[in-house]
């Protein structure tokens, strides 16, 4: 299967697109709002300018506008069609076939929002305890929530997102660490419990956003089957005005660099072929390893990826690196494996996705490579 890489297509139009990553976003600040706030309500924190029942009233209006804008997520989602995203899959864990972990995740927040929603409702004919116990769910949710949105939104890596995910964060542990304290009628043990438990959680999250989300190919690391990845970059060939790119037959002159060398049109998939060597320990440990290749089309495209960074087993942990294609030069983004993506600045941005095999005796390169349009998806 030709190797591919997630990038923008303009399938249903970019709006649904920034209309699902914003409600997304704002769906959790209203959801960790929504969680502080019946801290508030639940503690019976009140000042003379706060009685309990604003902290009551605005409570639940915050949770309904949270809904709302959970519902605008979901909505969006569905129609952008950029990735199949259907309606099962949004009420259905884990059946997704593109991210279907944290997919499943976002469908399983959803799920427990609709029951708390749908009991509190019924609230008067279902009692009171049940009704107590399915709000709980609530607490449950949002680090469900918060997952989902690391490990599908694709503005994980930007500043402000995360700005956004650590306040949040810091709000609903330091509004749990509240009730924890004040919570008299809760017994010792269970309180003690419940604090490490949210201790745990809090820091399997932030290993997991380190080592997961916040590295280049997340990707290609999300379980997104390489067929879906394929056929996405495929459709990556598409315009905004609806036209179709040239086919991959076709090529363009580069205009950078030295100007000697043409790249095929995007989006391609090619046979690759060349050499590997190594250099180095430097006097910093680093060593240097160097990929020099050619594609196997008309003009047999040169490709050469420098890679520099630690020794590791038999190969590197990257530090940094470098891609020139054709007369054109761009920077390796991601590394795992045989697998490097990177980024090149053609008249129009492409992401190559490489994909290598590496004979350890002769040095021997070989492999496939995929073009598509660069974009920030």
């Amino acid at each position: 299967m030709s190797p591919a890489v997630l990038t923008t297509a303009a399938v249903g139009g970019k709006a649904f697109w920034y209309l699902t990553r914003s409600s997304g976003v704002v769906a959790l600040v209203l959801l960790s709002a929504t969680l502080v706030l019946g801290v508030v309500a639940s503690v019976g924190w009140t000042t003379e300018r706060w009685p309990r029942f604003l902290s009551q009233d605005v409570h639940r209006n915050v949770s309904l506008l949270g809904l709302v804008f959970v519902g605008v997520h979901v909505a969006t989602t569905v129609l952008d069609g950029y990735v199949p995203i259907g309606l099962a899959d949004v009420v259905v864990p884990f059946i997704s076939p593109y991210r279907p972990i944290y997919v499943g995740l976002g469908a399983l927040a959803f799920d427990l929002m609709l029951a708390v929603l749908i009991t509190s409702g019924l609230r008067h004919r279902i009692g009171y305890g049940s009704w107590r116990f399915v709000h709980w769910l609530a607490y449950l949710c949002w680090p469900i929530a918060l997952v989902h949105g690391l490990g599908t939104g694709t503005d994980t890596q930007l500043p402000v997102v995360l700005f956004i995910e650590v306040v949040c964060t810091a709000a609903v542990l330091g509004a749990f660490t509240w009730r924890m304290a004040t919570g008299r009628s809760i017994d010792p043990a269970r309180r003690a419990a419940a604090a490490s438990g949210a201790v745990v959680l809090a820091l399997a999250i932030g290993g997991f956003a380190m080592l997961g989300p916040l590295r280049p190919g997340w990707s290609h690391r999300s379980g997104t089957s390489p067929s879906l990845l394929a056929e996405l970059a495929t459709r990556s060939g598409t315009s905004a005005t609806g036209t179709t790119a040239p086919s991959s037959g076709s090529a363009q002159t580069s205009t950078a660099g030295n100007g000697t060398g043409t790249v095929p049109s995007v989006p391609f998939t090619s046979q690759v072929s060349g050499t590997q060597t190594q250099s180095g320990p430097d006097a910093q440990g680093n060593v240097r390893i160097s990929l020099a290749m050619h594609l196997a089309d008309a003009a047999s495209t040169p490709l050469t990826v420098v890679l520099v960074g630690a020794q590791s087993g038999g190969g590197v942990s990257l530090s940094t690196g470098t891609v020139t294609f054709g007369g054109d030069s761009g920077s390796v983004v991601g590394l795992n494996g045989g697998s490097v993506v990177a980024t090149v600045s053609t008249p129009s941005p492409i992401t190559l996705t490489i994909q290598l095999q590496v004979d350890q005796q002769t040095g021997a390169l070989s492999g496939t490579i995929a073009g598509a349009a660069g974009s920030h998806r």
